[in-house]
């Protein structure tokens, strides 16, 4: 059994393709029985998933028309602090009546800790744990990087480092920021908190700021 760790930080995640994909389920039962294989083709439509054990973080787009071959090639920044012992991909067939899990492919969260990229063919099993007909198999890539990176918080951009990728705004001059002790402090609450410059705290009512500008223009 895998062992669980803590994966805090962000998960660079890639879904190639799957090689061979056989019909799953009680399909499969049949078709050994008959010694012949189904492959997905006109009508199917496919999608892989990513979970954290019970976390969903991830899915691909549906593919129409699937073949025995389905090729995503997507990519996903996830960020988390999850405690899991494997990444569970998941193949589902989307139909009418909702999604069937053809097989999961399981790779060991332990492995991804040193950082180093892990470029991968997985074995997709069934829900017994054995492998599908025809021994399919998922290409995926995966990367972490641990909130403990040193360049985790370094926001500033320098000649050395460019600052923080994947953030949701760029980088600006003349910013400022308002620190609130809370949403709202009552009349009397003086922390004496000293600050550069021989000042002192005061403090700023979150709920009141953001009003203001509305209640002003109003008048």
């Amino acid at each position: 059994m895998a062992q669980t760790v803590l994966l805090h930080g962000v998960l660079h995640a890639t879904i190639y393709e799957v090689d061979r994909l056989m019909a799953g389920g009680c399909c499969i039962f049949f078709c050994k029985l008959l010694k012949k294989s189904v492959e997905f083709g006109k009508g199917s439509k496919l999608y892989a998933t990513i979970d954290l054990e019970n976390a969903r973080v991830g899915r691909t787009r549906l593919l129409e028309n699937a073949t025995k071959n389905p090729q995503w090639r997507e990519s996903f920044h996830i960020y988390c602090a999850h405690k899991a012992s494997n990444v569970v991909f998941s193949i589902k067939e989307d139909n009418a009546i909702g999604a069937k899990v053809i097989g999961r492919a399981y790779m060991p969260a332990a492995e991804l800790l040193n950082g180093e990229v892990v470029d991968r063919w997985l074995k997709i099993l069934d829900n017994n744990n054995k492998s599908l007909h025809g021994s399919s198999k998922i290409h995926v890539k995966l990367r972490f990087s641990s909130v403990k990176d040193p360049n985790w918080s370094r926001g500033i951009r320098s000649l050395e480092f460019p600052g923080v990728p994947y953030t949701f705004f760029t980088q600006r001059k003349g910013c400022r920021v308002t620190l609130y002790q809370d949403a709202h402090v009552p009349d009397n609450f003086i922390p004496k908190i000293p600050l550069a410059g021989a000042k002192c705290y005061e403090p700023h009512r979150c709920w009141e700021d953001v009003f203001m500008p509305f209640l002003m223009q109003s008048t």
